[in-house]
């Protein structure tokens, strides 16, 4: 097999997609979000960048213009994977706490009534009240106080997957099925999935049974691909916030 790079790429020229231009209107419940969002990309853009250094030195330095990436540039195209991802969960987690904490309080949006039905279901006889929901519904400000356990518990960790994505941002947020729908939410799962093999294993092929060390191979074309529908998909989950956000004001 035989790989082809395109390395020789004019000062200034960018390999990410460029993220698109943040929400109109003042919405400034969504802009930390999009800030975070903003930093990630120029990160990986400078990720993105090694690697093609280091591409083109290996180039270089051998009679063909073709070959097998080295584990160097495999690296950075892993770090560019992982780097995406701490982007998206600090951007995310950030638009839960901010845009959750304005549309949640008002009454009749969608967010309310996922809240409801979220305390509701934590305070049913079916399953044992968590101990910091007893100390919120005790509290001198039960309601501030029941609102931030609910997005400490949204925004606590990472997203796993579209599901995650779905549920603790989608749902929580009011963002309506066909402004981000289940597909375009999907289509991360490999991401996710690629981040997690890396994260907790390495990127290795068999961590339990090979005796080997052999790990996965890294395209260029491949992590670009993934990196930049995760940056894309972001950015519509923070649009399409603002977009409920503006129908309340």
């Amino acid at each position: 097999m035989r790989y082809r790079y395109v390395l020789d790429m004019p000062p200034g020229v960018s390999i990410l997609t460029d993220l698109r231009d943040g929400p109109k209107g003042r919405v400034p419940e969504i802009r930390n979000a999009y800030r975070f969002l903003r930093g990630a990309h120029s990160t990986v853009e400078g990720i993105l960048q090694a690697a093609e250094v280091v591409a083109r030195q290996r180039r270089d330095s051998n009679s063909s213009s073709s070959g097998r990436p080295s584990s160097v540039e495999t690296d950075l195209y892993r770090s560019a994977i992982v780097m995406t991802s701490s982007g998206v969960d600090a951007s995310m987690q950030r638009l839960i706490w901010d845009a959750g904490a304005y549309l949640i309080p008002r009454a009749g949006t969608l967010a309310r009534k996922q809240y409801e039905l979220g305390i509701k279901e934590e305070l049913s006889g079916t399953r044992k009240v968590d101990e910091d929901l007893k100390a919120a519904v005790i509290s001198a400000d039960p309601a501030a106080q029941l609102l931030r356990f609910y997005l400490s518990r949204k925004a606590k960790s990472s997203f796993q997957g579209s599901g995650d994505l779905k549920t603790r941002v989608r749902n929580t947020l009011g963002i309506p099925g066909v402004r981000v729908d289940d597909a375009t939410l999907a289509s991360l799962d490999r991401f996710f999935d690629s981040r997690n093999r890396i994260v907790h294993g390495m990127d290795y092929e068999d961590v339990v049974r090979s005796e080997g060390r052999a790990r996965r191979h890294r395209t260029r074309d491949e992590v670009l691909g993934m990196c930049n529908r995760a940056f894309s998909v972001t950015s519509d989950l923070i649009h399409a916030t603002a977009e409920v956000i503006l129908a309340e004001r």
